[in-house]
């Protein structure tokens, strides 16, 4: 025993053997003492102090020993001590308690494989015999433990021998703390330490943290790579002295000094570098301060950004504005921008010269604020916010008064948006037209003298169509007059002879001389549309029902169709709208394009007729007509389409199919005007005829009339 508690046990000893004494000497003497002996008051004396420091030294053990349990019972770490075979002498309420004890004696005689598994119980059985081996302490281990709740932790052990009063090892005795807490806080910060570690090593920016002496404490792969350290640790202790050149040095320590002196950062401050010679680089730099925890600054981080490909693309740029704004100012055209509340925020000379001002009092004021006439300003304002809504480009007239005479402008306006696609602006194109436009009015008071011109070009016109379609049918209706009309005559005669020998009651008989008499009359029928057809006259234009003129058509190609094994198809929309048309000149176009198509069949085929009525949308303004009445967006009108399944046209033909005497067929079989006199009638009823090749085979003839 040691300590405070050996002292105490000394003294007790000393007591009671000067206590036997005194005793022994009070024995000897019998009689009375009518007055003490100095040896016995000097024995009473030290009597009385040997009990007060023995009750002193009681006391003082009471306290150390109230000291230990109050440590032992409110200390919350596991306290524990063990002897050499690792059984427990004592533990702490906390330890009774971890491992599910209601108190300490409960696990006096207990080792750890009463308590936990066997891994754990063997490892600390290893751990205490080695204690108790060498003498060594285990001290600051932590553990990966499973707890006796059956979840998993982390605890810290610091494990000691366990001596007697001479020293010798009698045991083990530990402390054990739940740091799990600790832990998971220490590895979540260590996580989040690399993730940051990851984040400053992943960007291109050159990332430092120096202390106040200009030392590196962090920097990140990139500045590492760009001074030519090996690796960011290799920087760590190191100034900029030891890389940058002594002006770069001199600069950013002053800067340094006066963020410290002032507490403002620096923010965006740019200066350059020549890396190698002739090698220019821009770099951006912005710093800030680092403070402890009572404001007092102990660092600076910054960030180093290499600009020189921006800058060199912003001086690109700049050239390139400048050359922009060179070209439009050498146009001879009115250009400007406007922002989307009607400011000007670009001119060109032209406007300029327009307006009479110069560009600075022209940027950022609206035209309300520069033209005096306020309907053109309202005007224009309102074409602005046509584009802006809108979206699309816009080409209108505008008029604005110069030098006090009216001029006229043709004005392209179309919104300029950003890399979002959003519109940001309106942009404006304007020419100059009055003198075009009085120089159309002349035109059109000559174009008055070409009607008259025209119209003796249109009779000519007729007459060439008249001419191909004797061309094109004369032989035909020339053998129907010889080949059909007498023998029709004869058969006509023969029926009438037999009509009078069949008996009246004979209904059969009479049915069929019927029928025959009106196959008669269908044949002559036919012979009299074609001797129509062919017959020479002027254009008769009157409302007719296109259903009409199509059947018209057929019953003049029925036979041939029929005889060429092309099945017919007829569709024709019920209640279609009349259309002013010469019925011969259409029936004439017809025919045609029917005959065309079964020559396009040479083995037989579908030919499919279809009328319909719609209101047309689509429509590309022919710069080429030149008749008032073409075809419009929104006209109401009515197609005839004729679809064939034949060969088609060749794609290198199809643009010429219209030019006059130009034919694929044989020597002898056609003329080439056929199609081009078609087109012509169809243009002089101020329609379209269309001819293009079908997908699905075949060619489709559109054409298309005004209602």
């Amino acid at each position: 025993m040691t300590g405070p508690s050996a002292a105490i046990g000394r003294m007790a000893a000393g007591a009671a053997i000067l206590l036997a004494a005194g005793i022994l000497l009070g024995r000897r003497s019998a009689a009375p003492i009518s007055g003490e002996s100095p040896q016995s008051d000097r024995l009473v004396e030290i009597n009385r102090d040997l009990e007060q420091k023995l009750e002193e030294g009681r006391e003082s053990h009471r306290k150390l020993e109230h000291f230990f349990e109050m440590l032992m019972a409110n200390v919350p770490a596991n306290i524990y001590f063990k002897d050499t075979e690792s059984r427990f002498l004592r533990v702490n309420q906390s330890m009774a308690t971890w491992v599910g004890r209601g108190h300490p004696e409960d696990l006096i005689g207990k080792t750890d494989h009463d308590l936990f598994g066997p891994e754990h119980a063997d490892q600390a059985r290893a751990d205490e015999m080695q204690i108790v081996k060498s003498g060594v302490s285990i001290t600051g281990l932590v553990e990966k433990e499973i707890f006796p709740d059956g979840k998993t932790g982390w605890v810290l052990t610091n494990k000691m021998p366990f001596r007697d009063r001479e020293g010798h090892i009698i045991g083990t005795f530990g402390m054990s703390s739940d740091v799990s807490e600790l832990v998971d806080t220490q590895q979540k910060f260590e996580r989040e330490r690399n993730m940051l570690r990851s984040l400053i090593d992943g960007f291109p920016d050159k990332i430092f943290a120096r202390d106040l002496n200009r030392r590196y404490l962090v920097v990140n792969k990139a500045m590492a790579e760009w001074v030519g350290a090996k690796s960011p640790e290799e920087m760590i202790g190191k100034t900029p002295a030891d890389y940058f050149p002594e002006l770069v040095v001199r600069t950013g320590k002053e800067e340094d000094m006066r963020m410290i002196e002032t507490g403002d950062p620096v923010l965006n401050r740019e200066w350059h570098l020549e890396l190698r010679k002739g090698d220019l680089h821009y770099f951006v730099t912005t710093k800030v301060l680092l403070h402890d925890v009572d404001g007092k600054p102990w660092g600076i981080v910054g960030m180093d950004r290499d600009v020189t490909e921006q800058r060199r693309a912003q001086e690109k740029a700049i050239q390139a504005e400048q050359r922009m704004q060179e070209m439009i100012d050498n146009s001879p055209a009115v250009i400007s921008m406007k922002d989307l509340k009607g400011r000007y925020v670009m001119v060109n000379r032209g406007f300029e010269d327009l307006y009479g001002m110069q560009r600075k009092d022209i940027l950022g004021f609206s035209d309300h604020q520069l033209i005096a006439d306020k309907e053109a300003a309202d005007k224009f304002r309102k074409h602005d916010l046509l584009v802006a809504e809108g979206g699309d480009a816009l080409q209108m007239d505008e008029e604005l008064y110069v030098d006090n005479e009216p001029r006229t402008y043709v004005s392209m306006k179309f919104p300029l948006r950003d890399l979002r696609g959003e519109i940001k602006a309106i942009g404006s194109i304007s020419t100059d037209i009055t003198d075009r436009k009085a120089a159309e009015q002349s035109m059109h008071r000559l174009n008055e003298d070409l009607v008259k011109a025209n119209e003796d070009l249109r009779r000519a016109q007729e007459q060439l169509i008249q001419a191909e379609k004797m061309e094109s049918v004369g032989r035909l209706a020339a053998g129907v007059a010889h080949e059909v009309k007498n023998p029709l005559a004869m058969i006509g005669m023969g029926i009438e002879l037999l009509a009078r020998r069949v008996p009246a009651e004979d209904v059969q008989g009479t049915e069929t001389i019927e029928r025959m008499k009106r196959g008669i009359d269908r044949a002559k029928k036919i012979v009299k549309g074609l001797v129509d057809y062919s017959s020479a006259r002027q254009l008769s234009m009157e409302p007719k029902d296109l259903s009409e003129v199509i059947s018209d058509s057929l019953a003049l190609v029925e036979y041939p169709l029929r005889q060429a094994h092309v099945k017919l198809v007829k569709d024709l929309s019920p209640d279609l709208p009349k259309v002013s048309v010469d019925s011969t000149k259409m029936e004439q176009v017809l025919v045609n394009l029917m005959i065309n198509a079964m020559h396009a069949m040479p083995e037989g085929g579908t030919l499919t007729v279809r009328a319909y009525a719609e209101v047309i949308t689509g429509v590309r303004r022919d710069e080429g007509v030149r008749t008032a009445g073409h075809l419009r967006e929104g006209d109401p009108v009515v197609r005839v389409e004729l679809d064939d399944t034949g060969t088609g046209i060749d794609e290198t033909n199809l643009s010429k199919i219209f030019d006059p005497f130009f034919t694929t067929k044989p020597t002898g079989t056609g003329t080439g005007l056929g199609l081009a006199v078609c087109r012509k009638i169809v243009e002089l009823h101020n329609g379209v005829l269309e001819i293009e090749n079908r997908l699905e085979g075949g060619v489709r003839a559109s054409i298309t009339l005004k209602v």
